[in-house]
């Protein structure tokens, strides 16, 4: 059966050879913007896109077409802006023919990443709103929107209490409280995978990103650490994404925790809390890091207007990039569902994340209970979700309410939860397939292939109005690989 799967990892890393009827590009959010609907945004940078298509070029801070020709409207427009800049880095015909290979991947129209800018109007938030709708009037611009202020997609805060206060000398080894790693359903049996070459999540690589970590932790594999990028590390969120990496690549040594994919190579981009504006940079930051097959984790929720915490690519920005590192390049995105308690499917979103209309390629991630797998009282949910893990007591590295051992480097806990602490464990898992796929056949699953078999050898949730996914089985998973899928 084995040849089965080096067909399907064929035709998914290769260019279709059929004709494609592209569906139209759906956007959003198109809304007319208003001052206080931009309380939880950036009062002076906004993201623009223009029409796909547009052959445009900025110079001296104008736009002209590629013939010389200028866009009065549009520049008069941006004729206040302190600060107009491309969004995402690479060459234009380099960014338009990653847009081509995504659209023969999805068989969706995608975005040209070239045709997007950044822009600063610091006038405040009332002339940023009117300066979004007057741009959205514009044939020439797809969509304005403005730059979100985020956070973490946790239910808790840096722990101010220690476990132990007078610091031992050895650490305990901790793994035996890992219920999550373990038999099904209530773990995502991690020891299935680590039975078969590559099922530690050797031969790949792995970003998270979001504001902070503890980088020098005790029980994280130093060898394996290959990259460092974007902002300064603000101490104040080490204990968040310390947890995080904890569940992914914390070491199988003997003490402490042991991650789920603890052979993989591992890596950071750091986002600051002022920088909101760079949070596409960032993400394209990361997936530029990684080859296909690879996978990065987006730790982050923002708040749309009067909406309470949302999945990031909510913002078309952010959806496009991702969508980008899918479709056109074959990196796996994880995406934390956010821990915002709303139904995702409800028509006020307007279809922005209903997957038929705008697919944006990442695996998303909902919390449940971790025995009972109904949805934490936290999570979002719907159709959207592809898969849920533990949304709370979960047993990592961090914050110091299990142990304590005197230092940042030594700090476990029994209590890191969110749609935070159930997307690293579906980001272990997948780098565990990964691992055996390479080993195996030689070769990787790209992101839809690899969302699909998660989502289909996983076990139900049994929340009876919820829906946060199912729950990854990786003994069914690698099982099904095995087998040629």
């Amino acid at each position: 059966m084995r040849p089965i799967l080096l067909l399907s990892s064929a035709l998914l890393l290769s260019a279709p050879a059929v004709a494609l009827n592209l569906d139209g590009r759906v956007v959003g959010p198109l809304r007319e913007w208003r001052k206080a609907d931009l309380a939880t945004f950036d009062p002076a940078w906004l993201h623009l896109k223009l029409v796909e298509g547009s052959r445009v070029r900025l110079a001296e801070g104008r736009f002209a077409d590629r013939a010389g020709r200028g866009l009065e409207d549009l520049n008069a427009l941006l004729r206040g802006a302190s600060g107009l800049r491309r969004t995402f880095a690479g060459e234009s015909e380099e960014l338009l023919a990653l847009k081509h290979r995504g659209e023969l991947a999805s068989g969706r129209t995608g975005p040209n990443l070239a045709l997007w800018f950044d822009v600063e109007i610091p006038a405040g938030r009332a002339d940023l709103a009117a300066l979004l709708n007057a741009l959205n009037a514009l044939p020439i611009v797809e969509i304005a929107h403005p730059a979100p202020i985020c956070e973490n997609a946790s239910v808790r805060g840096s722990a101010n209490s220690r476990a132990i206060q007078i610091p031992l000398s050895d650490t305990p080894d901790l793994t035996d409280q890992q219920d999550y790693l373990y038999e099904t359903p209530i773990g995502l049996d991690a020891p299935s995978a680590w039975a078969e070459l590559g099922g530690r999540g050797a031969g790949t690589k792995f970003i998270d990103v979001e504001l902070g970590w503890a980088l020098d932790h005790e029980d994280f594999i130093q060898r394996n650490f290959f990259h460092q990028g974007g902002a300064p590390l603000d101490p104040y969120y080490f204990d968040h994404g310390t947890a995080v990496m904890g569940e992914v690549v914390g070491g199988a040594n003997g003490f402490g925790v042991t991650g789920f994919a603890h052979d993989a190579e591992w890596g950071v981009v750091a986002i600051e809390y002022a920088e909101w504006p760079d949070v596409p940079h960032r993400f394209q930051a990361a997936i530029d890091q990684l080859d296909p097959g690879d996978v990065w984790l987006i730790e982050l929720q923002m708040y749309p207007p009067f909406k309470s915490a949302t999945p990031m690519e909510w913002l078309q920005v952010n959806y496009d990039v991702i969508w980008t590192g899918c479709w056109s390049k074959g990196v796996v995105c994880i995406e934390a569902g956010a821990n915002g308690t709303q139904d995702l499917d409800d028509p006020s979103w307007e279809g922005v994340f209903d997957r038929n209309q705008r697919d944006s390629g990442a695996v998303m991630v909902g919390a449940g209970t971790p025995t009972g797998r109904i949805a934490e009282w936290f999570t979002n949910y719907g159709s959207r979700m592809d898969v849920h893990a533990w949304g709370s007591e979960i047993v990592t590295t961090g914050y110091g309410d299990l142990y304590w051992g005197g230092s940042l480097q030594t700090e476990y806990t029994s209590d890191f939860g969110g749609t935070s602490g159930a997307s690293p464990m579906v980001t272990g898992a997948a780098l565990c397939l990964q691992g055996i796929s390479r080993q195996v056949y030689g070769t990787h699953m790209l992101p839809a292939l690899l969302r699909s078999l998660l989502n289909e050898t996983a076990v139900p949730h049994l929340d009876p109005v919820k829906e946060i996914g199912p729950r990854p089985d990786l003994g069914a998973a690698v099982e099904r690989l095995l087998e040629g899928l």
